[in-house]
């Protein structure tokens, strides 16, 4: 499912209708029976795979007939409905009708995918991270190298969108993304690193260990918490790194044991504590509490179980002893 950003479509939508209600001279009954004829014919539409009907009603003067419509056409996948459904994304009144456009594209998948890359040139940033996650979701390689440059995309949810949509693609997104944190730019290597946390191949753990080294904090946090999303494999690379790491490389690194919350990194920070200024005792104790507390939790809920079990048996016995008891 394509999210939407929350906009006020909504409302507009309805004065747009009202509007042509007024001026058509069209009365509001007939408008009303008319639209709601038009809508009811499209499950039959979508059932007799009428793709040429429901390509005309992308066209209707009313978006929620143009909204159901794209749905159809995206649930038929007929390729040639890829041109009117790009038109519809592209469509500057209705932010519903291009985001469902968007779900239909990336459901009729290859056929779409070339149309798609060229929306991400758009000039409105709303076309743009919707065409993004439609790529995503098919998960084509031909998008790969078009979303990498989008990393670069002045809008930031643009830009986290395309990071999105390269973690959906994977395998082949890798040594790209692996390329531009070695050697991009600040944007590229941001969400390079949020796009490679998401995909969670070891391939990317040395040059994520790097990026924690990188001069731009939102760089290292992006970095720290993709090799958290690795897991295990990366603890060992992150503590060899930690002997030779110092300043705000230094402090991702703690960050980021921390995020793994693994307890084979315990006694590599507690003996950090001794050398440590005060920012590093603090990053060293919260990074402690986040691997600590979810290892005790089971053993206190095994210990609170033991003692409710335990005062239950207790207390079933003294009632046997009660009912026992008749004094005289």
């Amino acid at each position: 499912m394509i999210p939407a950003r929350v906009d006020a479509t909504t409302c507009g939508r309805s004065r747009k209708i009202l509007h042509f209600i007024l001026i058509s001279g069209i009365s509001l009954f007939d408008q009303i029976r008319n639209v709601l004829s038009t809508r009811s014919s499209i499950p039959k539409k979508k059932a007799t795979r009428d793709v040429r009907g429901l390509i005309r009603l992308l066209s209707h003067k009313d978006p929620d007939v143009q909204y159901e419509a794209a749905g159809a056409l995206g649930d038929i996948g007929d390729a040639s409905a890829v041109g009117p459904l790009v038109t519809a994304m592209k469509n500057e009144e209705f932010s519903g009708v291009r985001w469902k456009a968007a779900e239909a594209l990336s459901k009729i998948g290859p056929p779409a995918v070339e149309v798609l890359i060229g929306a991400l040139q758009h000039n409105n940033d709303d076309v743009r991270w919707k065409a993004a996650i439609a790529l995503g979701e098919i998960g084509d390689p031909r998008a790969v190298e078009p979303l990498i440059a989008l990393l670069g995309d002045e809008d930031r949810f643009v830009k986290g969108r395309a990071a999105h949509a390269l973690g959906q693609i994977g395998e082949a997104a890798i040594d790209p993304l692996i390329r531009v944190l070695r050697k991009g730019d600040g944007n590229l290597r941001w969400g390079s690193a949020i796009a490679l946390g998401k995909i969670r191949d070891p391939r990317a753990i040395e040059p994520l260990i790097r990026a924690l080294a990188d001069k731009y904090e939102n760089v290292r946090i992006e970095a720290a918490t993709a090799l958290a999303g690795i897991g295990k494999p990366a603890l060992v690379p992150l503590l060899q790194f930690l002997k030779f790491s110092d300043g705000p490389a230094r402090l991702e690194v703690v960050t980021a044991l921390g995020e793994l919350k693994d307890t084979d990194a315990i006694q590599p920070l507690i003996q950090m504590l001794e050398n440590a200024d005060e920012e590093e005792r603090k990053a060293i104790a919260d990074s402690l509490d986040a691997i600590l507390i979810p290892s005790v939790e089971p053993l206190v809920r095994r210990l609170r179980n033991g003692n409710t079990q335990k005062n239950e048996k207790t207390r079933s016995e003294h009632r046997v002893e009660g009912e026992g008891y008749h004094g005289g």
